[in-house]
């Protein structure tokens, strides 16, 4: 399933390996010194989607609970909305992602330092500010949930046109 999303251009090899534990695993290096590239496919065979006779589609009992909608010319495109939304939430949530990570990795070195802690006063300061920093982390999504929301609300008023 992995391979499917590796563009059909890429050089790179890929390696199937098993792990100590027995998994699968896929890498761009050898696992060990008699690794063999795997063969991938050039490129993916297009499958048509089966097509259906005029007069079937209008019989047809699944067409109204059909996922994919008719093509109707009354449905206007929503594709800039979706590009204005996709922008939004990539510039908020990507530096917002970046702050979060920056706060567990300091969880993670408060951690190493509490199983160290020499003494109960000291452990106590560390786990109080293991505390601030899910706080932190908490409202750092929350923020960035609310800026989406209202990043995509602002999307919708733009591109969509008022009745």
């Amino acid at each position: 399933m992995l391979l499917l999303l590796l563009p059909a251009a890429a050089s790179a090899q890929v390696y199937k390996c098993k792990g100590k534990s027995g998994e699968t695993a896929y890498s761009e290096h050898p696992c060990d010194a008699n690794a063999q590239p795997m063969k991938l496919r050039e490129e993916r065979p297009a499958v048509p989607p089966p097509q259906m006779e005029p007069a079937a589609q209008e019989t047809s009992p699944l067409r109204e609970s059909d996922s994919t909608p008719a093509p109707a010319a009354a449905e206007p495109d929503r594709t800039a909305e979706r590009e204005c939304i996709a922008n939004a939430t990539a510039s908020i949530y990507g530096p917002s992602n970046d702050r979060v990570a920056t706060f567990q990795q300091q969880m993670a070195m408060l951690n190493e330092q509490l199983a160290n802690a020499p003494d109960a006063q000291r452990s106590q300061a560390l786990r109080a500010r293991m505390a601030n920093l899910r706080q932190a982390i908490g409202r750092e999504h929350a923020h960035a949930h609310e800026q989406v929301n209202s990043a995509r609300r602002r999307c919708v008023e733009q591109y969509r046109p008022t009745p």
